[in-house]
Protein backbone atom coordinates (compact mmCIF):
# COMPACT_ATOMS: atom_id res chain seq x y z
CA UNK A 1 0.00 0.00 0.00
CA UNK A 2 1.27 3.16 -0.66
CA UNK A 3 -0.32 6.95 0.99
CA UNK A 4 0.72 10.19 -0.84
CA UNK A 5 -0.14 13.30 0.74
CA UNK A 6 0.28 16.79 -1.48
CA UNK A 7 0.21 19.68 0.64
CA UNK A 8 1.81 22.42 2.56
CA UNK A 9 5.14 22.39 4.42
CA UNK A 10 5.28 25.45 6.62
CA UNK A 11 8.22 26.79 9.44
CA UNK A 12 5.64 27.45 12.86
CA UNK A 13 6.48 30.16 14.67
CA UNK A 14 4.15 29.88 18.17
CA UNK A 15 4.02 32.67 20.95
CA UNK A 16 1.60 31.79 23.64
CA UNK A 17 -0.48 34.18 25.71
CA UNK A 18 -3.23 34.64 28.50
CA UNK A 19 -5.27 36.46 26.06
CA UNK A 20 -5.26 37.95 22.28
CA UNK A 21 -4.18 41.91 22.28
CA UNK A 22 -6.53 44.15 21.01
CA UNK A 23 -5.72 46.29 18.32
CA UNK A 24 -3.00 48.90 18.92
CA UNK A 25 -2.61 47.09 22.27
CA UNK A 26 1.24 45.60 22.75
CA UNK A 27 0.80 42.78 25.23
CA UNK A 28 3.53 40.18 27.06
CA UNK A 29 3.18 36.99 25.86
CA UNK A 30 4.46 34.06 28.15
CA UNK A 31 6.41 32.27 25.58
CA UNK A 32 7.78 31.50 22.14
CA UNK A 33 8.45 28.14 20.23
CA UNK A 34 9.22 26.92 16.44
CA UNK A 35 7.53 23.60 15.29
CA UNK A 36 7.72 22.34 11.89
CA UNK A 37 4.27 22.76 10.60
CA UNK A 38 1.38 22.86 7.53
CA UNK A 39 -0.81 20.38 6.74
CA UNK A 40 0.60 18.53 4.50
CA UNK A 41 3.78 17.98 6.47
CA UNK A 42 1.46 17.24 9.79
CA UNK A 43 -0.74 14.85 8.27
CA UNK A 44 2.01 13.01 6.05
CA UNK A 45 3.80 12.37 10.02
CA UNK A 46 0.74 11.82 11.77
CA UNK A 47 -0.06 8.78 9.01
CA UNK A 48 4.04 7.53 9.18
CA UNK A 49 3.76 7.37 13.19
CA UNK A 50 0.53 5.95 13.72
CA UNK A 51 1.39 3.35 11.58
CA UNK A 52 2.03 -0.14 13.70
CA UNK A 53 5.47 -1.07 12.56
CA UNK A 54 6.41 -3.73 9.44
CA UNK A 55 3.15 -2.97 7.47
CA UNK A 56 4.53 -2.61 4.42
CA UNK A 57 3.04 1.18 3.99
CA UNK A 58 4.91 3.49 2.17
CA UNK A 59 3.92 7.34 2.79
CA UNK A 60 5.26 9.78 0.63
CA UNK A 61 5.18 13.26 0.61
CA UNK A 62 4.38 15.62 -2.23
CA UNK A 63 5.17 19.72 -1.89
CA UNK A 64 7.51 22.42 -2.29
CA UNK A 65 10.27 24.43 0.31
CA UNK A 66 12.03 27.55 -0.20
CA UNK A 67 15.76 27.68 -0.20
CA UNK A 68 15.98 29.12 3.79
CA UNK A 69 17.42 27.22 6.42
CA UNK A 70 13.69 26.26 7.52
CA UNK A 71 13.56 23.87 4.51
CA UNK A 72 16.05 21.65 5.36
CA UNK A 73 14.39 21.28 9.13
CA UNK A 74 11.46 20.35 7.77
CA UNK A 75 12.90 17.98 4.85
CA UNK A 76 14.57 16.32 7.75
CA UNK A 77 11.72 15.58 10.26
CA UNK A 78 9.77 14.01 7.18
CA UNK A 79 13.07 11.80 6.83
CA UNK A 80 13.18 11.34 10.52
CA UNK A 81 9.91 10.19 10.39
CA UNK A 82 10.67 7.29 7.70
CA UNK A 83 8.50 9.62 5.15
CA UNK A 84 9.79 9.42 1.76
CA UNK A 85 10.55 12.92 0.54
CA UNK A 86 11.80 12.91 -2.98
CA UNK A 87 8.62 14.73 -4.51
CA UNK A 88 9.27 17.47 -2.03
CA UNK A 89 11.29 19.75 -4.53
CA UNK A 90 13.46 22.95 -3.06
CA UNK A 91 13.27 26.12 -4.87
CA UNK A 92 15.72 28.70 -5.55
CA UNK A 93 14.97 32.25 -4.49
CA UNK A 94 11.75 31.73 -2.54
CA UNK A 95 11.14 31.16 0.91
CA UNK A 96 9.39 27.94 3.06
CA UNK A 97 6.14 28.35 4.01
CA UNK A 98 5.65 30.20 7.43
CA UNK A 99 2.87 30.11 9.77
CA UNK A 100 2.66 32.91 12.43
CA UNK A 101 0.09 30.91 15.56
CA UNK A 102 -1.14 32.57 18.65
CA UNK A 103 -2.12 30.11 21.32
CA UNK A 104 -4.11 31.31 24.25
CA UNK A 105 -2.96 29.10 27.27
CA UNK A 106 -6.04 28.91 29.00
CA UNK A 107 -8.16 27.60 26.52
CA UNK A 108 -5.57 25.99 23.89
CA UNK A 109 -7.35 27.52 21.17
CA UNK A 110 -5.39 28.84 18.39
CA UNK A 111 -5.33 31.34 15.87
CA UNK A 112 -2.96 30.81 12.88
CA UNK A 113 -2.07 33.40 9.67
CA UNK A 114 -0.22 31.48 6.80
CA UNK A 115 2.03 33.12 4.23
CA UNK A 116 2.59 30.15 1.95
CA UNK A 117 5.63 31.11 -0.05
CA UNK A 118 6.79 27.67 -1.85
CA UNK A 119 3.56 26.36 -1.43
CA UNK A 120 2.22 28.54 -3.77
CA UNK A 121 4.05 26.58 -6.13
CA UNK A 122 2.71 23.31 -5.44
CA UNK A 123 1.01 22.65 -9.34
CA UNK A 124 1.42 20.67 -11.61
CA UNK A 125 1.04 20.18 -15.46
CA UNK A 126 0.40 16.18 -16.93
CA UNK A 127 3.73 15.79 -17.89
CA UNK A 128 4.74 16.23 -14.03
CA UNK A 129 1.69 14.17 -12.73
CA UNK A 130 2.54 11.03 -14.81
CA UNK A 131 5.97 11.39 -13.29
CA UNK A 132 4.57 11.35 -9.44
CA UNK A 133 1.70 9.19 -9.84
CA UNK A 134 3.15 6.13 -12.54
CA UNK A 135 0.88 4.03 -13.79
CA UNK A 136 0.19 1.10 -11.90
CA UNK A 137 1.17 -2.40 -12.59
CA UNK A 138 -1.67 -5.15 -12.76
CA UNK A 139 -0.50 -6.65 -9.01
CA UNK A 140 -0.54 -2.92 -7.50
CA UNK A 141 -4.04 -2.50 -5.62
CA UNK A 142 -5.04 1.32 -4.60
CA UNK A 143 -3.37 3.56 -2.99
CA UNK A 144 -4.57 7.29 -1.23
CA UNK A 145 -3.67 10.41 -2.32
CA UNK A 146 -4.73 13.11 0.73
CA UNK A 147 -5.20 16.78 0.07
CA UNK A 148 -5.61 20.18 1.72
CA UNK A 149 -6.55 23.84 0.75
CA UNK A 150 -3.16 25.13 1.26
CA UNK A 151 -1.80 24.58 -1.79
CA UNK A 152 -3.00 25.88 -5.11
CA UNK A 153 -3.01 22.74 -7.05
CA UNK A 154 -5.46 20.52 -4.80
CA UNK A 155 -8.37 20.62 -7.13
CA UNK A 156 -6.51 20.42 -10.65
CA UNK A 157 -4.96 17.57 -8.97
CA UNK A 158 -7.86 15.57 -8.05
CA UNK A 159 -9.25 16.36 -11.45
CA UNK A 160 -6.17 14.28 -13.15
CA UNK A 161 -6.28 11.44 -10.75
CA UNK A 162 -9.71 10.67 -11.17
CA UNK A 163 -9.40 10.82 -14.85
CA UNK A 164 -5.71 9.26 -15.44
CA UNK A 165 -5.66 7.31 -12.00
CA UNK A 166 -8.61 5.76 -11.29
CA UNK A 167 -6.94 3.30 -8.52
CA UNK A 168 -6.42 6.38 -6.36
CA UNK A 169 -8.65 7.00 -3.57
CA UNK A 170 -8.80 10.34 -3.37
CA UNK A 171 -9.14 11.71 -0.13
CA UNK A 172 -9.67 15.78 0.72
CA UNK A 173 -9.91 17.80 4.16
CA UNK A 174 -11.11 21.08 2.77
CA UNK A 175 -9.27 23.11 5.07
CA UNK A 176 -8.74 26.57 5.44
CA UNK A 177 -12.22 26.66 3.54
CA UNK A 178 -12.35 27.41 -0.41
CA UNK A 179 -15.32 27.36 -2.12
CA UNK A 180 -15.12 24.54 -5.49
CA UNK A 181 -17.29 24.20 -8.19
CA UNK A 182 -20.64 21.46 -7.55
CA UNK A 183 -19.08 18.73 -9.86
CA UNK A 184 -15.56 18.50 -7.91
CA UNK A 185 -17.28 17.26 -4.70
CA UNK A 186 -18.03 14.10 -6.43
CA UNK A 187 -14.08 13.40 -7.04
CA UNK A 188 -13.72 13.16 -3.73
CA UNK A 189 -13.86 9.19 -2.09
CA UNK A 190 -13.52 10.31 1.86
CA UNK A 191 -14.50 14.01 2.76
CA UNK A 192 -13.16 15.15 6.52
CA UNK A 193 -13.97 18.17 7.51
CA UNK A 194 -14.70 19.26 10.83
CA UNK A 195 -18.53 21.33 11.82
CA UNK A 196 -17.78 24.53 10.56
CA UNK A 197 -16.37 23.16 7.52
CA UNK A 198 -19.24 20.88 7.11
CA UNK A 199 -21.48 23.75 6.74
CA UNK A 200 -19.29 25.46 4.45
CA UNK A 201 -19.20 22.15 1.74
CA UNK A 202 -23.49 22.42 2.46
CA UNK A 203 -23.33 26.18 1.53
CA UNK A 204 -21.11 25.18 -1.88
CA UNK A 205 -22.66 22.35 -2.82
CA UNK A 206 -26.44 23.37 -2.79
CA UNK A 207 -26.51 27.13 -1.50
CA UNK A 208 -27.30 29.28 1.50
CA UNK A 209 -30.30 28.58 1.86
CA UNK A 210 -30.08 24.29 2.89
CA UNK A 211 -27.18 25.40 4.75
CA UNK A 212 -29.09 27.70 6.97
CA UNK A 213 -31.92 25.18 7.26
CA UNK A 214 -29.22 22.41 8.45
CA UNK A 215 -28.13 24.95 10.59
CA UNK A 216 -31.57 25.36 12.55
CA UNK A 217 -31.61 21.73 12.87
CA UNK A 218 -28.33 21.37 14.60
CA UNK A 219 -29.50 24.21 16.82
CA UNK A 220 -32.43 22.46 17.77
CA UNK A 221 -30.45 18.86 18.10
CA UNK A 222 -26.51 19.12 17.66
CA UNK A 223 -26.14 15.45 16.74
CA UNK A 224 -28.89 14.17 15.20
CA UNK A 225 -28.25 17.00 12.50
CA UNK A 226 -24.61 16.47 11.94
CA UNK A 227 -25.53 13.05 11.34
CA UNK A 228 -28.09 14.51 8.66
CA UNK A 229 -25.64 16.81 7.01
CA UNK A 230 -23.08 13.91 6.90
CA UNK A 231 -25.53 11.78 5.28
CA UNK A 232 -26.74 14.70 3.01
CA UNK A 233 -23.14 15.10 1.79
CA UNK A 234 -22.36 11.36 1.24
CA UNK A 235 -25.75 10.67 -0.44
CA UNK A 236 -26.08 13.82 -2.66
CA UNK A 237 -22.70 15.46 -3.10
CA UNK A 238 -19.72 12.97 -3.02
CA UNK A 239 -21.48 10.11 -4.83
CA UNK A 240 -19.25 10.02 -8.04
CA UNK A 241 -18.03 6.57 -5.97
CA UNK A 242 -21.03 4.29 -4.16
CA UNK A 243 -18.44 4.00 -1.66
CA UNK A 244 -17.80 7.39 -0.77
CA UNK A 245 -17.00 8.31 2.76
CA UNK A 246 -17.87 11.26 4.97
CA UNK A 247 -16.12 12.19 8.95
CA UNK A 248 -17.60 14.81 10.85
CA UNK A 249 -15.13 16.05 13.45
CA UNK A 250 -16.97 18.01 16.33
CA UNK A 251 -14.37 18.71 18.55
CA UNK A 252 -15.16 18.06 22.79
CA UNK A 253 -18.42 16.05 21.37
CA UNK A 254 -16.78 13.69 19.33
CA UNK A 255 -17.45 13.13 15.50
CA UNK A 256 -19.83 11.33 13.27
CA UNK A 257 -19.77 9.61 10.08
CA UNK A 258 -20.87 7.82 7.07
CA UNK A 259 -19.77 4.66 5.92
CA UNK A 260 -20.63 1.95 3.54
CA UNK A 261 -20.84 -0.55 5.96
CA UNK A 262 -24.17 1.23 7.69
CA UNK A 263 -27.11 2.89 6.10
CA UNK A 264 -26.82 5.62 8.69
CA UNK A 265 -25.06 8.07 10.06
CA UNK A 266 -22.79 6.51 13.17
CA UNK A 267 -20.92 8.82 16.10
CA UNK A 268 -17.95 8.03 18.49
CA UNK A 269 -17.58 10.27 21.26
CA UNK A 270 -14.31 12.00 21.99
CA UNK A 271 -12.12 11.07 24.87
CA UNK A 272 -11.61 13.15 28.01
CA UNK A 273 -8.75 14.81 28.60
CA UNK A 274 -7.53 16.70 32.15
CA UNK A 275 -5.87 19.66 30.65
CA UNK A 276 -5.86 21.10 26.77
CA UNK A 277 -2.65 22.21 25.74
CA UNK A 278 -2.42 23.16 21.99
CA UNK A 279 -5.17 22.06 19.53
CA UNK A 280 -2.66 23.18 16.56
CA UNK A 281 -2.50 19.88 14.85
CA UNK A 282 -5.18 17.66 16.32
CA UNK A 283 -7.36 17.49 13.38
CA UNK A 284 -3.90 16.56 11.23
CA UNK A 285 -3.39 13.96 13.74
CA UNK A 286 -7.03 12.75 13.19
CA UNK A 287 -6.83 12.23 9.86
CA UNK A 288 -3.74 10.99 9.58
CA UNK A 289 -4.65 8.25 12.52
CA UNK A 290 -7.78 7.32 10.19
CA UNK A 291 -5.92 6.74 6.89
CA UNK A 292 -2.86 5.01 8.73
CA UNK A 293 -5.41 2.59 10.26
CA UNK A 294 -8.05 2.26 6.91
CA UNK A 295 -4.84 1.78 4.81
CA UNK A 296 -3.91 -1.73 7.03
CA UNK A 297 -7.65 -2.92 6.23
CA UNK A 298 -9.35 -1.84 9.22
CA UNK A 299 -12.80 -0.64 9.40
CA UNK A 300 -13.86 2.94 9.13
CA UNK A 301 -15.29 2.83 12.67
CA UNK A 302 -12.21 0.95 14.41
CA UNK A 303 -10.16 3.45 12.44
CA UNK A 304 -12.15 6.70 14.00
CA UNK A 305 -12.28 5.25 17.48
CA UNK A 306 -8.06 4.96 17.17
CA UNK A 307 -8.07 8.80 15.85
CA UNK A 308 -9.68 9.42 18.64
CA UNK A 309 -7.14 8.26 20.87
CA UNK A 310 -4.57 9.66 18.66
CA UNK A 311 -5.85 13.09 19.03
CA UNK A 312 -6.88 13.13 22.61
CA UNK A 313 -2.99 12.94 23.03
CA UNK A 314 -1.87 15.13 20.71
CA UNK A 315 -3.93 18.00 22.63
CA UNK A 316 -2.12 17.33 25.85
CA UNK A 317 1.32 18.20 24.10
CA UNK A 318 2.46 21.77 22.25
CA UNK A 319 3.08 22.16 19.01
CA UNK A 320 1.66 20.51 15.59
CA UNK A 321 4.05 17.76 13.96
CA UNK A 322 6.22 17.48 17.39
CA UNK A 323 2.28 16.75 19.03
CA UNK A 324 1.85 13.73 17.46
CA UNK A 325 1.66 10.53 19.20
CA UNK A 326 2.85 6.91 17.55
CA UNK A 327 1.67 4.18 17.16
CA UNK A 328 2.68 2.52 20.42
CA UNK A 329 1.28 4.96 22.88
CA UNK A 330 -2.10 5.32 21.35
Amino acid sequence: MKVYICGSLNYDLVTFTDRIPDAGETFKANKFETHAGGKGLNQTIAVSRLLRAGQGVKVSMIGHVGDDSFAGELVGILSRNEVDTRLVTALKGVNTGVATIIVEQKTGQNRILISEGANGHTNFNDDQLEAIFPAASQSEGPYYVIFQNEIPGTIPIMRWLKQNRPESIIVYNPSPFKDVERDDWSLVDLLMVNEIEALQVLESGFGATVAADYKSKIDVDFLAGYKEVATNLQSRLISGNPSSLVVITLGEKGCVFTSKESNEAQFVEARRVEKVVDTTGAGDTFLGGVISQLCTNHSLRDSIAFATKASSISIQRSGAAESIPVYSEV
